[in-house]
């Protein structure tokens, strides 16, 4: 009884109703049940399980897998969506990061994903010293982040996006020595500067911080992550210009700086980010000319520039992307203020390659016409 693996795909089948509290009479290390149909409120007991090692709770929320069986197992496993009113009623609650859960001191995993968990996160979170992975978007958590969340020392995966967190983000988090994944977006109500400390945390190589409320300039340590893969910082209020330290991250595959209130030109040195697949910026009041050095950034697929204040002509090495990486998907790949100006009748940029083009007034945007 150390183990229970109950997830859809083990057992095409989905479990519903409460959990039962008997599941804190049981020695468990291992507590999985992601994917199912749960709801109501955790049982007390939960917390009696102070061997647990990995608990998956994820996905409780309508969501619909379907699988056909033979007699020799299952066959295929596809995805649908459930129904949405249904699934609003679904998933589990309680206050799981609450005081109790210094209990489970002895947890590796903890995965709660879309469920409508909510409460504060304790100060006590602190005593899960082996905690290493801890997916807990989209719940309903109201809280600040407590300075205390520092002490957790071997956390490599932190991810509270989708909730309702406020506040700043505390300095302690530079403790997190080997965080390597922090996610924090959506949030809204996070506000204030990146902590400095954040830029000591040399194993991150992923940081999802959009869609919240935070101040300041991008430092130009940002460019001491050497292994960053992802950088989000979208839909924010940060100001100032790219800092130069931004293009000494050669590794980095995924930067979001917009709709934010970022200025200046766009340095000849973004061409030094060869590995780049993802490139947004529109939405900020960059000036100056698009950079032909983009044009080395040979795995770009998908590229952002509207809604700014860049003017001139999409360069050709740009355009040249279009036959090799830029290949138009559901979200097209390369936009800019193309569209004729509704007081000038005039684009602001011209552009012979873009897939979307905008009118630099109204910031209306539609699908380009290529000839």
């Amino acid at each position: 009884h150390k183990y229970i693996s109950l997830r859809f795909d083990t057992i095409c089948h989905f479990l519903s109703q409460t959990l039962p509290p008997e599941l804190g009479e049981l020695p468990l290390k291992y507590l999985g049940l992601a994917e199912n149909a749960f709801s109501g409120f955790i049982p007390e007991t939960l917390f009696n399980l102070t061997s647990v090692e990995y608990v998956f709770l994820s996905f409780q929320n309508g969501n619909r897998w379907n699988c056909t069986r033979s007699r020799g197992g299952i066959v295929d496993i596809y995805y649908s969506h459930g129904d949405q009113a249904q699934g609003a009623n679904l998933g589990l609650q309680g206050k799981i990061l609450g005081d109790k859960i210094s209990n489970l001191s002895s947890l590796r995993t903890i995965s709660i994903t879309k469920n409508q968990f909510s409460g504060t996160i304790s100060t006590d979170i602190s005593s899960l010293k082996q905690l290493e992975n801890m997916y807990a978007e989209s719940n309903k958590i109201r809280s600040s982040i407590p300075t205390e969340i520092a002490l957790m020392e071997n956390i490599r995966v932190l991810d509270l996006s989708q909730n309702y967190l406020t506040g700043e983000i505390p300095q302690d988090v530079g403790n997190l020595k080997r965080l390597e994944y922090f996610a924090l977006s959506g949030n809204g109500g996070l506000s204030g500067p990146l902590p400095s400390s954040l830029f000591e945390l040399k194993s991150l190589q992923y940081i999802y911080f959009q869609e919240n409320s935070l101040t300041g300039k991008i430092p130009s340590s940002i460019g001491m992550y050497q292994d960053l893969v992802g950088l989000n910082l979208g839909s924010n209020e940060f100001t100032g210009s790219l800092p130069n330290g931004l293009y000494n991250l050669t590794n980095l595959m995924f930067l979001y700086l917009h709709e934010n209130s970022l200025g200046g030109s766009i340095s000849d040195k973004i061409g030094q980010l060869t590995a780049l697949t993802q490139l947004s910026l529109y939405g900020n009041p960059f000036t100056g000319t698009i950079p032909s050095s983009l044009g080395l950034c040979e795995e770009l697929e998908n590229l952002y520039l509207h809604e700014t204040n860049l003017h001139g002509t999409v360069p050709e090495e740009v355009c040249a992307l279009t036959m090799k990486s830029l290949v138009p998907q559901e979200y097209n790949a390369l936009s800019a203020d193309c569209y004729p100006d509704i007081e000038t009748l005039v684009p602001f940029i011209t552009c012979g390659c873009c897939d979307i083009c905008c009118d630099h007034v109204t910031l209306e945007c539609v699908t380009a016409v290529m000839e």
